[in-house]
Formats: structure tokens, sequence, C-alpha cells
């Protein structure tokens, strides 16, 4: 009976584990950008509009579309969903006090994005992360 609860647990975390893995991410910038790195603080500020100035640099925010990259990255950095999100957002843009950011489609796009607007700042997954990206904060 032992041996089998210990095997259930095994499974049960490695299987927690690897849908962990699936879904973590880091915060990006293009290769050639003069920020170095960020604190979740930090980068909650910047992705809700707060900090729009880093290092002396203008930054802009590219956020993905929609899907798992996404959901993971608003929960783990940001600590709102789907239509909290919209609804800080749209708070802001009314009042002025932000633009909208970019919404691009999955890793290609911001990193598209990051390679033609030299201050935008946005996040991918781990698969995402290559030569043409600097990373400021893995979550």
């Amino acid at each position: 009976m032992y041996k089998m609860m210990k095997g259930k647990l095994g499974l049960g975390a490695l299987m927690l584990l690897s849908s962990m893995a699936a879904h973590a991410g880091a915060v990006v910038v293009s290769k050639d950008s003069p920020l170095a790195t960020f604190d979740a603080d930090e980068a909650k500020k910047v992705f809700l509009g707060r900090e729009a100035v880093i290092a002396g640099q203008s930054v802009s925010v590219i956020y993905q579309k929609d899907g798992a990259i996404r959901t993971d990255f608003e929960t783990k950095v940001l600590g709102k969903t789907g239509s909290d999100l919209s609804a800080y957002w749209s708070k802001l843009i009314f009042t002025g006090k932000a633009a909208a950011p970019d919404e691009v489609a999955g890793d290609a796009g911001v990193k598209s994005k990051l390679a033609a607007s030299p201050g935008a700042v946005g996040y991918v997954s781990d698969a995402g992360i290559d030569g043409s990206v600097k990373v400021l904060l893995k979550y």
C-alpha cells in the first residue's frame, strides 16, 4: 500500500512539474536594448502602465493576444486575468493615463515587434527565447 501511494505521489509531482514547465516564460526585450533586468514588481508596474520610463528610456508594452502563455503571464506576474485586466486597461485608456498596449499573436509576433520597436518590452514562452531577445525576468 505504501509503495503504491509513494508511486502515485511521485507521478503526481512529476505531472505538476511538467505542466509548470510547459507554461513557463520570460519578460524580454530586443537583444540590443540597454535594459538589463527586471524584478517582478518592476515588470508588474511596466505591464500595468504604471511606469513608462525605465533607466531613462521610454518603454511600451506588448501583450500576446491570447493563449496559455498570456494566462500564465497575467496570473504569475500581474496578478490580474481576463476581464479584470481588460477593465483595468479600459479605465487607464479612458482617463488618458495610458495608451493601449500592443497585442500580437504568439512568440513570433512579440519578437518581430521587439525588433521593430527599440523601447518595447514583451513576454514569450521559454521555447521563444533565442538570440534575438534579452531576458529581463523569468517567471
